[in-house]
């Protein structure tokens, strides 16, 4: 069976927009916080000091 050169172009194309698009996708991934840090949930921790130094993204596990 052979192939038409108009059906590789396409498949060629295909699979650069495929690739293109991977690319440009984002690095997702969710991070677990354990909150207060080193010292845990007590109440000797101030959490809005630790919240304030912490970056939360959605997904992330508190």
């Amino acid at each position: 069976m052979r192939i038409s050169r108009s059906s590789r172009w396409s498949t060629a194309v295909g699979v650069l927009v495929c690739a293109v698009v991977m690319m440009m996708l984002p690095d997702v991934s969710a991070k677990r916080f354990n909150v207060g840090g080193n010292m845990g949930w007590t109440s000797n921790v101030n959490y809005t000091l630790w919240a304030g130094n912490q970056t939360f993204y959605l997904g992330d596990w508190l």
